[in-house]
């Protein structure tokens, strides 16, 4: 009988396995390489983001731009629009997923910190953003003065 510690590592290794996966496919879909195109016939979805994660991500975007308005909102809107042209939902998730896995303390998050390529990962996923807000005309909120 294996110890609960096995268990819980052995199911973080599986689950770490599939997100590392999906950051190689995230590096091969951010690629500047033009894409294949698909035959009239084999229809591929233009939006296989749900539209709960699209609004998920606006909301959070305006949060972190300084607020809901309307200059957030169009800005915040016109970056996921972008992000879902560039990379399939599926690695999205998987790379959102490790970027917020990546922080937790301790040993449950010691998984997600040491695999190899984990940390260039985020910091290439980070970057593709903060670069694609920026091209929506988002700007870092300033902090309050004292």
């Amino acid at each position: 009988m294996q110890s609960a510690d096995h268990q819980l590592r052995i199911s973080l290794n599986r689950i770490l396995s599939g997100l590392i996966l999906g950051f190689c496919l995230l590096s091969s879909s951010l690629a500047d390489s033009p894409a294949p195109t698909p035959a009239p016939s084999a229809a591929v979805p233009s939006n296989d983001y749900p539209t709960q994660a699209r609004v998920e991500y606006v909301f959070g975007c305006m949060h972190k731009y300084g607020g809901e308005n309307y200059d957030h909102l169009y800005g915040c809107v016109c970056a996921i629009d972008k992000i879902a042209e560039k990379i399939p939902y599926a690695n999205f998730v998987a790379t959102s997923t490790l970027a917020v896995m990546i922080k937790t303390p301790g040993e449950r998050g010691g998984a997600f910190r040491d695999a190899a390529g984990g940390r260039e990962a985020i910091k290439a996923f980070d970057s593709f953003i903060a670069e694609t807000e920026a091209t929506c005309g988002l700007k870092k909120k300033k902090p309050a003065a004292n």
